[in-house]
């Protein structure tokens, strides 16, 4: 746009306007479209972009990266040269842009997004303008967005230093003399080709209707039309001067906007020279930082656990040999010995006794009492601790002597059952606790009742025994204590004795001087294989230095080629606008002379539209007059004489030099 062109500027809030605005203006691109929409499913839209493509229009795109915007195949639009970008949400915000730029002269921004639903559903609502500051900073925003895209690419891939980004396109066209020409044609047509389109179709509803719809006369109707198509080619004075200034407006324009894509272009080439060198220095840095770790870990495994477990297996290595060398039976303790002994033997005394105190009292104290009672005698009070219960025993009759004597090994035996037995500790604990507190019980309750028995025989109680009163009565409870605590010392004292014996057993103790031996081999075998472990972890560690270190030697490479492609790249759009500028220069001056010299280059297109407008004025006669099959059939008549008519033209050359043949 010119900078005295007025400001075009509407605003379109009904759905289907807006997307008959956006499928015009996308249909009349010339050379570029910048888009960027939130949501795009609309396939219509989408079609008209592929066929843009293949007029080698450029085609820029943005949209988000969701789930509604994999309805359309995008891939089809890169395969044939688009640019599409794709932006996934950061944090708690969305890529909500709605806008497209065309030909870098007019923009289209507002609420609609180019989906199916809001060209059926919505409330939109758009703004379509020429104003050149809208437009230049809607197309710094879309680089802005892509080259923000492009950099969190870069940092999201920074983990891997040969991941090439490609670079910003050149954002001119790549056929510049084309597009240029077909700009002045289009401007030379609007200029010197204008007609009355009104009148030229009711001169074809005319003349059809003189000849009754008989395509035979086209031939010559369609030769009057270019009769007078050429002799509006002819160009006068005034029209040349005002040709001749639109085409230097339009080459100041076209160069201007060269310079401008030029300059965006290698602020975009400088931006991602700064952004692939930041990141290679950021993941060179990052790759130092994993390699110091990397050996510290190496360190802290060598020093802290294979030193270790060296000096550990040293020292059971030593040990052992110790074990082996210096092992003999050992010493007998007398001084541990003589005091075990007399213990035991005073703990068998006072069981023996006290036991056999409980034995006579159960056995013999209620009946001595009765007996006493009989003979008038007084009945003698009874101890649970009788140290002449043995010699009483002697004088009875019969075998009572000898169950006493036997009844004190019931005891001790329970307290001993575990030396003879092979059985679990725990079972071994839980049978002497049993066992013990069982008959130490039972023996203190028969010892109680019979107590109470002669008590009550004597009268110093009237109540009858009951098994109740055991737990009320403090002989129970003293009989119980005297009895398991004697035993339970006894079982240790025994314990101790044993022990000692042990000890001076030469097979015993070379049983367990090779279980020690053992037991050291066994942890040194244990501690090799550690070592074999660590070994192999900071083998592994080591692999991944090298790695480390050959990444970190690709980067440095990669820093040092970056201002050399910098360079290259810039130096490549520097010669690009100098050819561009040229081109310009030369097609212009060529135009120029055609404009001077009546040799304006007139586009095929422009005639073709003439004959066009022509056969629907034919044509609307034919569906006026007859039934629609018979108007139907001679509108392809006709259509057939007009591609007939301008074959033959095109093959005979037979038309004005000054048509352009596209």
């Amino acid at each position: 746009m010119a900078e005295n062109s007025p400001i075009d500027q509407q605003v379109i809030n009904n759905n289907k306007d807006i997307f008959s605005r956006i499928e015009n203006e996308l249909i009349n691109a010339e050379f570029e479209v910048l888009i960027a929409t939130a949501w795009f499913t609309d396939d219509v839209l989408f079609n008209i972009l592929l066929n843009k493509l293949e007029q080698g229009v450029i085609i820029e795109l943005i949209i988000a990266d969701n789930q509604e915007n994999e309805r359309l195949d995008f891939g089809l639009l890169q395969n044939k040269g688009a640019s599409v970008i794709k932006i996934k949400n950061v944090g708690f915000g969305m890529m909500h842009q709605k806008f497209c730029v065309i030909d870098k002269r007019i923009a289209l921004h507002g609420s609609y997004n180019w989906s199916l639903n809001a060209k059926k559903n919505n409330h939109e609502s758009i703004i379509v303008t020429n104003h050149k500051e809208t437009v230049e900073a809607l197309i710094e925003n879309f680089f802005m967005i892509k080259n923000k895209a492009l950099e969190i690419k870069i940092e999201n891939s920074s983990i891997n230093p040969n991941i090439k980004v490609k670079g910003v396109p050149i954002e001119i066209p790549l056929k510049v003399g084309a597009e240029y020409e077909k700009v002045l044609d289009s401007m030379i047509a609007a200029e010197i080709g204008s007609f009355d389109r009104k009148l030229l179709r009711e001169q074809g509803f005319e003349r059809c209707s003189l000849n009754n719809g008989d395509h035979q006369v086209l031939y010559k109707a369609f030769d009057t039309v270019y009769s007078v198509f050429i002799n509006d080619i002819d160009v006068i004075e005034d029209k040349k001067k005002r040709l001749i200034a639109k085409i230097e407006e339009q080459k100041v324009k076209n160069i201007d906007s060269l310079h401008k894509n030029n300059e965006l272009n290698i602020n975009s080439l400088e931006s991602e020279f700064e952004i692939l060198k930041t990141g290679h220095e950021n993941n060179r840095t990052g790759l130092r930082s994993q390699i110091e770790v990397c050996d510290k870990s190496i360190y802290e495994l060598n020093k802290n656990n294979i030193s270790f477990i060296e000096d550990q297996n040293m020292e059971f290595d030593t040990q052992i040999k110790l074990a082996q060398r210096e092992f003999v039976t050992p010493a007998f303790k007398w001084f541990e010995f003589i005091p075990t002994v007399i213990f035991n033997i005073g703990l068998l005394v006072y069981l023996m006794i006290f036991y056999s105190s409980a034995a006579y009292i159960l056995l013999f104290s209620v009946a001595d009492a009765k007996e006493a009672e009989l003979k008038g005698l007084p009945v003698n009070q009874i101890q649970i601790f009788n140290p002449d219960a043995i010699n009483k025993a002697l004088l009875k009759s019969g075998t009572a002597p000898y169950f006493i004597f036997l009844f004190v090994f019931i005891p001790l035996s329970f307290a001993l059952l575990e030396k003879f037995t092979k059985t679990s500790i725990w079972i071994k604990i839980l049978s002497f606790l049993l066992g013990v507190c069982v008959v130490d019980i039972a023996i203190a309750y028969k010892v109680t009742e019979a107590i109470y028995n002669v008590e009550f025989l004597k009268g110093n109680v009237n109540i009858p025994w009951s098994p109740s009163i055991a737990f009320k009565d403090v002989n129970f409870y003293l009989v119980f204590i005297f009895g398991a605590f004697g035993l339970l010392l006894f079982k240790f004292a025994f314990d101790k004795l044993m022990l000692i014996f042990e000890e001076r057993n030469p097979d015993i103790a070379t049983r367990k001087n090779n279980l020690f031996i053992k037991h050291l081999l066994e942890s040194i075998g244990i501690n090799k294989s550690k070592i074999v472990e660590i070994k192999t972890s900071i083998s592994e560690i080591e692999k991944t230095i090298i790695q480390h270190k050959s990444s970190i030697e690709l980067i440095e490479n990669e820093l040092k080629n970056l201002p050399l492609q910098l360079s290259h790249n810039l130096q490549k759009a520097k010669s690009q606008l100098i050819s561009d500028v040229s081109t310009i220069d030369h097609i212009t001056e060529i135009y120029k002379t055609h404009v001077e010299n009546d040799n304006l280059p007139i586009s095929i297109d422009s005639l073709k539209d003439r004959i066009n407008i022509f056969l629907e004025g034919w044509n609307d006669f034919l569906h006026k007059e007859y039934s629609i099959i018979k108007a139907t059939s001679k509108t392809t008549q006709a259509t057939d004489v007009a591609f007939a008519w301008q074959s033959e033209k095109l093959s005979a050359n037979k038309i004005d030099k000054r048509v352009k043949i596209n």
